[in-house]
């Protein structure tokens, strides 16, 4: 029982589950996570940290950049979590503009990688 409370008390705040919608597009570092959610290092290394603590993602360093994706063996399991609330999340003004400014920082990738840094 420990894990589902631990999971669902992750699940339980919004920029949680912000940044675990821009995970389900993929691996992102950092920085990416930051312009895209409009949030500074400090509050999302706070919340990763949570994520993290709940084994729901994983990370890799290459070269100065960190990476998060989420868990292969979770992935599953968030996706039958957001498709439950599949309509209020299609219609949520903040993970739209979310996913917007994701796909505009994304499309400046070299190589796949990030290469930017904060914006």
């Amino acid at each position: 029982m420990t894990r589902l409370l631990h999971t669902a008390k992750t699940l339980a705040d919004p920029t949680r589950v912000r940044i675990l919608a821009a995970l389900r597009q993929g691996e992102l570092c950092v920085c990416e996570l930051c312009d895209a959610l409009e949030i500074t290092q400090s509050t999302l290394s706070t919340h990763l940290q949570v994520i993290r603590d709940a084994s729901l993602v994983r990370t890799r360093r290459e070269g100065k950049w960190i990476y998060y994706a989420l868990r292969a063996d979770k992935k599953q399991l968030l996706k039958r979590f957001f498709a439950c609330f599949e309509p209020e999340l299609k219609s949520d003004a903040q993970l739209a503009a979310d996913a917007q400014r994701l796909a505009r920082r994304l499309a400046q990738r070299d190589n796949g990688a990030c290469c930017l840094g904060y914006s």
